[in-house]
């Protein structure tokens, strides 16, 4: 079958030629190198076309034979026929293998996705890893498959190789081709086999432009009914991606600042891929960058990269950038994007989450490769700068530079747009600029370096200056820059375009970067000049500043409003000053500058008025101040800058020149002379302004004066020789000018009153008192003088106000000179007012001066009080309140030219001065003036002030001889006489005038004594003050001096009134005995809180320069009785604390009056002074208490004590008896028991100390101070609880005890030291709480601290057993735990008995080593084995201090055989004759028998031992003491190691021992020789 399938197969190459055989080898090479798993190479896979040859064609013209025909159809149906059934069942696998070659498999689309697609089956849908797998979903196109229909059937899984290298492998779907052509369309699992390997594919499928795959496998062809399995090895190529040349931006946003630092950033990005094949990418990152810069990283999600464009929006933060490098690179890719320029920048592949978060190996490692170039750009600028408002401007020209003036512009605001959303804040701005305008495009620039900035980027506003920026014209541009300032000059509004580039340094979320290329192209508008003319000119003022021969030099002071929108500034600028269209001078502006809105401007003139009538005219209507019509027009000489030539020139001004305002004549002045009644000559001085900065000069002044027609005066005087001059913008008043003025008197009353009625004067008083004065005019009233008519007039005013109206009228004719320019000036000046001074009142008749003299006689002076203050010895300053009345109609104001005279008693004490007093029309006046007091005679004065300090009043006698002025009805009075006489009350001596509320002692003073201060409170009841700078006083108490006072400071005696007062001083030393017991009861008052009497008298009495002898005279006479110097309201508690530091009680003189005294006592003394006190000795009156119940009472005669700086005063005191009361000796015990069990104990202390007191007045003897304190005291607290036998001896015994002497030691917690004599307690056995003896101590002091007592234990008990066993346990060395207990019977003092029970002491009875048995010798025959009967004697010590007699024993002896112990015997024996040993004595005893317990074994090894230890267990009844036969006592006792010697006989020989057979070597004896002589003596 083989070589039939063989034969087939050559007759099919043979059919199909040469390229079927090729490719059945290329096949077969294939195959063998998949078997031996070697890659196949991409030559041998190339396949060839597969192309079927015809037949050869028949010869030529066979068709011309029928017969031909007829045979050749037979022959070629048999023959296809046969070929076709060679075909489909012999050649078919080989032609399907052929035509797989030959085809051809082009991928149309090819998606990588991560998720299943629905179509998949059960076995592909399985969960895939999608770090080694991924689904595909590809669809292709089959080429040049055959001219046959067929089915596929892939064998999968279908294997995927890249350069021979196997990738993973697929799925392929059945299929079918026909017509040469079929579809493939794969939904498929693609498992990666090498994930290493297929992320460098990935790589190159990014980055390559092709990728080429090879599918190897196998698949079944199923054509014409036949099926065959052919192999297949296709190469595919792919289209790569190529890196994604096409790459676009088509938006880019900022649209905000990241929360955590930088900018966010949206990139949508149109990315081209050329691949069919799609990723599913997910969610990508991509770090981009410019210019080496990293910006930041971007993500885009669910990204499914497809053929063709693939819209990604890329969206993160641009970070911060710190490096300024990197700054600077930034700045530029931002400066590049405004200005329209294209950048590129970078963005490369970071990773890729198809599942948008957990990111695939291989997938972000291929995706990692793609790095794509993208220009950042837009085709034009930003639009940016929207508007620019230059605001105000300052243009400064200058004729240097007429084409480059200075710019400066304070707040441009510029409109602007920022098409992101970042925040950021400009603040610098730089610009490059032009100006330019339709007409003529640009014709200047501006070059404005870095200037502050300050930017809000939500209302688009940016805010900066122009600081001495230069317009500069550019070159050939002159005539379009002339252009614009004329346009500045004549338009109301200039608009032109600004253009240009701007660059700012901004502040942004990355930080602070520089950006440019900032365009802009916006029109801006400004405000013009308008030829100065949109609001009229105003000359304010008109300044003559000198003159020369031709002319006057004219300062104009002008209003010009600028209504443009900058200042400009122009420098000298001159015009036509014109009148009446005649040129009457020059107008000159220097240095102009014509600020925004109004402007003050001084314009300089050349004037000559004589030029020209119209000059002329001008003068004259300017001085007489009427206004004038001028004008100032411009030329072709009006500025040096010529490109303001054109709009200077034709600048044409109208204004109007005001007149003067005020007449050159400001007023006159007329002065009545003293003599002027008589000469009819009065003095007239002018006032003449002068408006100019130029002086005026007059030289001669002719004048008519008038009023209302009536001649006034005339002057007529040449002043040449003494000219007047007035300086410029001054008013001068003419030297005095005599006028010759008409004094007639009715014409001088007439006039007076006509001014009157002018000025609107009530005219009655002046009828009134021109009828008084006899006088008749024309208009006069006849009025008789009544008061209420002269309420409020005054004369003089009256007078001066109707003079104040004068105004007269003049003709003039005056020479005037101004620098050097000289002209006659002739002008009419009416109403010019004339002032007079109070000399106008010299013609008020004099006949009121009687008038007024009476009315001071019939007045009444009356003083309510008078203050002295700042007494001298000469004098003193006064205070007068008072009154004065009966003054008359008339108000009236008297002054005193001269000081009043005050006499007392009809002599002068001296002189004061005194204020004015005003006086009411009938009602007078009250006052309240000062003065100064001269004294006449200080001695004198002190006489008076002596009387006037002690007693009820005084009269004064007041004096002045024409030293009164009177101004009444406004007109002064002089020389007007006053004689008064005036009560007042005196100061009766002080009398209960004085109040001490408190006093302190605060200290001891320096001069001596204790320093004393005083509130006090004093009343005057005089009318008479004293504000004096001190006062001194002396204290008395009984006739005694006790101190010195002073005011502490100024003192003060108000008139009248009360003054509180402090007062410093001291108490002074008392030398004498009556001083102390005076001092000493005025603080024993005190301390009872009892007021004490004083008498204060006075000392001295000063003023600012120390003591005023006539005062201090006064003073001394004072002696105020009955001052009451308060004590306390409760009496001060003194004592608040006292402190037995410690104590003795001897309670053996009798049991409720114990002896009491303490080393140390301290007593808290509460001073309630400041001074120190001493207390050197006291008694005390001692009431004591416990738990508030009287207890007892005590009297401590005087003791020495001391008393620190503390207050704390310490003493001690002995022998003083405690007397308890009778009704509290419950009290006292309860207070001795808690004493004695208690760690401290509260007591009461109460009663009276009487104390020497050491002060700096002197000893004071206090006595009766109360006391009521609360003590404490450091109790026994049951003495620690315990107590040490520090020696124990016994002693000896009678038959009721033994007795145990004893040393012991226990502790006194407390600082009481107690004698009690003789006391015992009970010693009580714990291990029984029996009571097994008592404890006697006789002459008992327990002292604080450690005590040691001797004391006798007579021990015995009701249970005799328990004295036994103490016994035994101080026999055997063992302890005895023991508590010594108080009881009622501690003690016969009865008031310590309840106290003593509570003693509880723990104490231990320590043994002793007795050693009773030195030694025992022990005789036992050799028939001891059998007998097991011995004899011992026994040598006994007395470690007692008393005999003891043995009376019985009854021993257990124990071999202690070297730590192998056996009981040995016993010893049961009462003994017929006891045995007494002494002590300190060894007594070897008679023979005691001794029971043999030990075995024969045992028995027979103790022969040869001569000497052993033993253990005894033994009761002894013994006899202790000899007193009486002593204490009887049974007890136990052990003793170990007892030596023991051992003496065993053998037929009354004693055998021998260790010891016998250590004699020396040389002996010639026999052992039996040396057994016989040793047997010898018993024998």
């Amino acid at each position: 079958m083989a070589n039939s399938f063989e034969k087939e197969a050559h007759r099919a190459l043979a059919i199909s030629g040469p390229d079927m055989h090729s490719q059945q080898q290329d096949q077969s090479l294939l195959d063998r190198q998949q078997s031996n798993n070697e890659p196949a190479s991409v030559e041998n896979s190339v396949m060839e076309e597969y192309s079927e040859k015809p037949p050869p064609p028949p010869p030529r013209r066979f068709y011309k034979q029928k017969k031909y025909w007829i045979i050749c159809s037979i022959i070629t149906v048999i023959i296809v026929v046969v070929v076709v059934l060679l075909i489909i069942y012999v050649f078919f696998p080989m032609i399907a293998q052929a035509l797989m070659n030959q085809s051809g498999i082009g991928v149309d689309s090819s998606d990588i996705t991560f998720n299943p697609p629905d179509n998949l089956n059960k076995r592909d849908g399985e969960q895939l890893n999608m770090n080694s797998s991924f689904y595909m979903s590809m669809t292709s196109s089959m080429s040049n498959t055959g001219p046959f229909a067929a089915d596929l059937k892939f064998h999968n899984p279908i294997n995927v190789y890249y350069n021979d290298t196997l990738l993973g492998n697929i799925t392929l779907p059945d299929s079918n081709i026909a017509g040469g052509k079929g579809t493939l369309q794969a939904d498929t699992p693609f498992l990666i086999q090498n994930t290493t390997f297929f992320a460098a594919f990935a790589r190159e499928m990014l980055a390559n432009d092709e990728f080429k795959w090879k599918l190897k496998g196998k698949l079944d062809i199923t054509a014409l009914t036949r099926t065959a399995t052919v192999q297949l090895d296709k190469e595919v190529t792919i289209p790569g991606m190529g890196g994604f040349p096409e790459v676009s931006i088509q938006s880019f946003e900022l649209p905000g600042d990241d929360p955590n630092g930088g900018i966010l950033v949206e990139l949508g990005t149109i990315l081209n891929s050329p691949s069919p094949v799609g990723v599913q990418l997910g969610t990508i990152k991509m770090a981009i960058g410019y210019d080496g810069v990293d910006l930041g990283e971007v993500t885009a999600e669910g990204i499914n990269l497809a053929k063709g464009n693939n819209s990604i929006l890329l969206k993160g933060t641009l970070q911060p950038q710190s490096d300024p490098a990197n700054l600077e690179k930034v700045g530029k890719l931002f400066s590049n994007y405004v200005s329209g320029k294209m950048s590129q920048t970078t963005a490369v592949g970071v990773s890729a989450a198809p599942d948008g978060t957990n990111s695939i190996g291989w997938l972000s490692e291929g995706f990692q490769s793609v790095r794509l170039n993208v220009g950042l750009g837009v085709d034009k600028p930003l639009d940016i700068i929207k508007s620019v408002s230059m605001g105000y401007l300052d243009l400064a020209f200058s004729a240097d530079q007429p084409y480059a003036p200075v710019l400066s512009a304070p707040e441009i605001n510029a409109g602007f747009q920022i098409p992101f959303g970042f925040s950021l804040d400009i603040t610098d701005v730089k610009q490059d600029l032009q100006m330019a305008n339709n007409e003529t495009g640009s014709f200047a620039t501006i070059s404005a370096p870095f200037v502050p900035a300050q930017s809000n980027q939500e209302s688009g506003e940016l805010k900066f200056a122009m600081n001495n920026d230069t317009i500069q014209a550019i070159g050939g541009q002159e005539p379009a820059f002339n252009d614009y300032t004329y346009a500045l000059t004549a338009q109301e509004s200039y608009t032109f375009q600004i253009k240009g580039e701007a660059t700012t340094k901004t502040v942004t979320p990355i930080g602070n970067i520089t950006l440019g290329g900032i365009t802009l192209d916006v029109p801006t508008s400004l405000k013009g000049l308008q030829f100065l003319n949109s609001t009229p000119t105003i000359i304010n003022s008109l300044d003559v500043t000198g003159g020369e021969t031709d002319h006057m030099n004219l300062a104009i002071n002008l209003s010009m409003s600028n209504p443009s929108d900058f200042s400009i500034y122009t420098g000298d600028v001159s015009f036509d000053m014109k009148a009446d269209n005649t040129k009457i001078g020059t107008v000159t502006l220097s240095q102009l500058k014509l600020n925004r809105g109004d402007n003050a401007i001084v314009a300089t003139a050349a004037f000559d008025p004589k030029s020209s009538t119209v000059g002329q005219n001008l003068l004259s209507t300017f001085v007489m101040g009427s206004d004038n019509n001028v004008n100032v027009a411009g030329n072709e000489n009006s500025t040096p800058i010529k490109s303001l030539i054109g709009g200077l020139s034709v600048i044409s001004i109208d204004s109007t020149l005001p007149g003067l305002k005020d007449p050159l004549i400001q007023g006159s002045k007329l002065t009545v002379l003293n003599d002027t009644l008589d000469t009819g000559i009065v003095n007239v001085q002018v006032s003449i302004a002068n408006p100019f900065t130029a002086g005026l000069s007059i030289t001669s002044v002719k004048s008519a004066v008038t009023y209302s027609g009536m001649p006034v005066g005339n002057i007529n005087q040449d002043v040449s020789g003494n000219p007047i001059n007035i300086p410029g913008h001054s008013t001068v008043q003419s030297t005095p000018l005599d006028m010759t003025m008409n004094l007639e008197p009715g014409a001088v009353a007439l006039l007076l009153r006509d001014l009157a009625v002018k000025k609107n004067l009530d005219t009655r008083p002046l009828d009134a008192l021109l009828t008084m004065g006899g006088f008749s005019i024309q208009g006069q009233e006849e009025i008789s003088a009544d008061p209420s008519l002269f309420d409020g007039f005054d004369i003089s005013k009256f007078v001066m106000e109707a003079m104040s109206v004068l105004a007269v009228d003049l003709q003039l004719e005056s020479g005037l000179t101004i620098g050097q320019y000289v002209n006659t000036l002739q002008f009419a000046q009416s109403n010019v007012a004339t002032a007079t001074d109070e000399t106008v009142t010299k013609l008020i008749p004099v006949v009121g001066q009687p008038i007024v003299q009476q009315i001071v006689d019939g007045s009444d002076l009356a003083f309510e009080t008078i203050t002295l203050s700042e007494p001298t010895n000469s004098g003193f300053k006064v205070q007068m309140v008072g009154s004065i009345s009966n003054t008359g109609p008339m108000a009236a104001s008297i002054s005193f030219a001269q000081p009043l005279t005050i006499s007392w008693e009809g002599r002068e004490l001296g002189k004061v001065s005194m204020d004015t007093i005003n006086t009411q029309p009938n009602v007078g006046a009250t006052f309240n003036v000062s003065g100064e007091f001269s004294i006449a005679d200080a001695n004198y004065m002190g006489d008076f002030a002596e009387f006037m300090i002690n007693n009820d009043e005084f009269v004064w006698d007041i004096n002045s001889i024409e030293g009164v002025n009177v101004d009444a009805i406004g007109y002064l009075f002089t020389n007007i006489n006053m004689t008064k006489q005036v009560t007042l009350g005196g100061a009766k001596g002080f009398k209960d005038c004085v109040t001490i509320h408190s006093f302190d002692l605060p200290a001891n003073d320096p001069a001596g004594g204790i320093s004393l201060t005083l509130d006090v409170t004093i009343q005057n009841p005089s009318q008479v003050g004293f504000l004096l700078a001190g006062a001194g006083f002396e204290s008395f108490f009984k006739d005694i001096q006790i101190g010195v006072l002073a005011s502490d400071g100024a003192a003060s005696f108000p008139p009248k009134g009360s003054s509180d007062m402090t007062m410093k001083g001291r108490l002074i030393k008392q030398d004498s005995q009556e001083g102390i017991d005076a001092i000493t009861e005025v603080f024993a008052n005190f301390l009872s809180a009892q007021n004490s009497t004083l008498t204060v008298k006075g000392t001295s009495g000063s003023g600012p320069q120390g003591q005023v002898s006539w005062l201090t005279k006064g003073f001394q006479s004072l002696s105020i009785e009955n001052v009451t110097l308060p004590g306390p309201e409760v009496a001060p508690e003194l004592i608040p604390s006292i402190t037995l530091k410690d104590m003795e009680l001897d309670f053996t003189a009798a049991d409720y009056a114990p002896i009491m005294g303490s080393n140390l006592v301290n007593a808290q003394l509460k001073n309630p002074f400041g001074f120190p006190l001493g207390v050197s000795s006291l008694n005390m009156d001692v009431e004591a208490s416990y738990q508030n119940n009287r207890a007892a009472h005590m009297d401590v005669p005087d003791v020495p004590s001391t008393t620190d700086a503390n207050g704390m005063i310490t003493t001690a005191f002995s022998g003083v008896p405690f007397e308890v009361y009778d009704d509290a000796h419950k009290v006292f015990n309860a207070f001795t028991k808690a004493l004695t069990e208690s760690s401290n104990v509260t007591f009461g202390m109460s009663g009276m100390a009487n104390s020497i007191a050491e002060t700096a007045v002197g000893q004071l003897k206090l006595t009766n101070i109360s006391y009521d304190v609360s003590s404490s005291l450091s109790g026994f607290n049951n003495f620690d609880g315990k107590t040490t036998i520090l020696k124990q001896a016994v002693t000896g015994g009678t038959p009721e005890y033994i007795e145990i002497t004893l040393t012991v030691a226990f502790n006194n917690p407390s600082n009481i030291t107690i004698t009690i004599g003789a006391i015992q307690f009970e010693s009580i056995m714990n291990e029984h709480q029996t009571s097994v003896g008592t404890v006697k101590l006789q002459d008992v002091v327990i002292k604080p601290g450690n005590n040691t007592f001797d004391c006798i234990m007579e021990m015995k008990s009701s249970k005799k057993e328990y004295v036994d066993q103490m016994v035994s346990i101080y026999m055997t060395n063992s302890l005895a735990p023991l508590t010594i207990s108080g009881t009622q019977d501690s003690t016969k003092i009865a008031s310590i008995q309840d106290a003593l029970s509570t003693v509880r002491l723990g104490t231990a009875m320590q043994g002793i080593v007795s050693n009773l048995v030195e030694r025992a010798d022990v005789e036992a025959k050799a028939a001891v084995v059998l007998t097991k009967k011995a004899k011992t004697w026994v040598t006994l010590n007395n470690p007692l201090n008393t005999p003891y007699t043995i009376q019985k024993v009854s021993v257990e002896i124990e071999n202690e055989n070297d730590g192998k112990p056996y009981a040995m015997g016993t010893i049961d024996y009462e003994l017929p004759n006891p045995i007494t040993v002494n002590p300190g004595e060894q007594k070897r005893s008679d023979e005691w028998p001794v029971d043999v317990d030990a075995n024969a074994l045992q028995l027979l090894g103790l022969i040869g031992n001569g000497e052993i230890s033993i253990s005894l267990r033994q009761n002894v009844t013994v006899q202790v003491g000899d007193t009486d036969g002593g204490y009887a006592s049974y007890f136990y006792y052990y003793q170990n190691n007892v030596p023991c010697g051992l003496d065993i006989k053998l037929l009354g020989i004693s055998l021998p021992d260790d010891e016998d057979f250590k004699k020396d070597d040389n002996s010639t004896s026999s052992s039996v020789e040396q057994a016989a002589s040793s047997a010898a003596p018993a024998a």
